[in-house]
């Protein structure tokens, strides 16, 4: 069986559920060794035992990312555990409010900027002598479509995946000078707690492919990022929508 990362060590982050967990097991998969990261302890405590008993080589490690002290203890940690670092997954996220622009909460707001931005920055730079040191050094955003064509309502989440995007290619511009290179993936609606049942109807009516995505299907496009079949890639969004951004549909 093919272990294309073998050898290879990994970051996600947000990584108790959804797609993150489904990154690290896509990455594990493939061979690499994965910290997992996220604020609630107990469901990733519960996501790690998992992997690690079909054979996964999994760690996990519990806290907020979106100050930069706690940022860079993390990153420490997972470096110790690891043993070094290959590739950075900026998974965590969080949900979108639906709300117009009257009813903007401005904690809400700033606190998705947190999450989106602050914390792939503080990270990234803290990880920056390690992927330095790598061979193979990745970074990865998992951002969204609404990150390329925003709606009209969730303003800190459209704003802040937007400028996800933005943070990303400056990032791969500065860093192909080390070899690092930093892309995104742009999702559309996945099967996930992030796209609430009571809107799977109008979502799914909304993609030509007329379903939502398994988070395994954003995974797969992680792991090839992450490999060496990507090499030639950088500063890129990949969009893995079913279609739903196609123009003049």
């Amino acid at each position: 069986m093919s272990s294309p990362l073998a050898g290879r060590r990994a970051i996600v982050t947000g990584g108790a559920r959804g797609m993150g967990r489904a990154h690290g097991i896509a990455l594990s998969a493939a061979g690499a060794s994965v910290v997992l990261i996220d604020i609630d302890r107990e469901e990733l405590t519960a996501t790690a035992d998992e992997l690690r008993s079909a054979g996964a080589d999994v760690s996990a490690i519990a806290g907020d990312i979106t100050t930069r002290p706690a940022a860079e203890a993390i990153i420490d940690q997972a470096a110790a555990a690891l043993g070094g670092l290959d590739i950075l997954v900026h998974n965590a996220g969080l949900m979108y409010s639906m709300t117009g622009l009257a009813d903007t909460d401005d904690d809400d707001f700033r606190r998705l900027f947190a999450v989106n931005v602050d914390a792939p920055l503080f990270l990234t730079r803290a990880a920056l002598p390690l992927l330095r040191a790598s061979k193979h050094g990745r970074v990865i955003f998992i951002s969204s479509q609404w990150g390329q064509v925003p709606d009209g309502h969730s303003y800190g989440y459209m704003a802040s995946k937007a400028a996800q995007l933005g943070l990303m290619k400056t990032m791969a511009k500065e860093l192909a000078a080390d070899h690092i290179l930093v892309n995104a993936i742009a999702p559309g609606a996945v099967m996930t707690r992030m796209v609430p049942e009571a809107y799977y109807e109008a979502e799914r009516s909304a993609i030509p492919l007329g379903r939502l995505a398994e988070p395994g299907e954003i995974a797969a496009v992680v792991a090839f990022l992450a490999s060496d079949a990507a090499s030639f890639m950088t500063g890129q969004t990949v969009a893995v929508n079913g279609g739903a951004c196609i123009v003049g549909i």
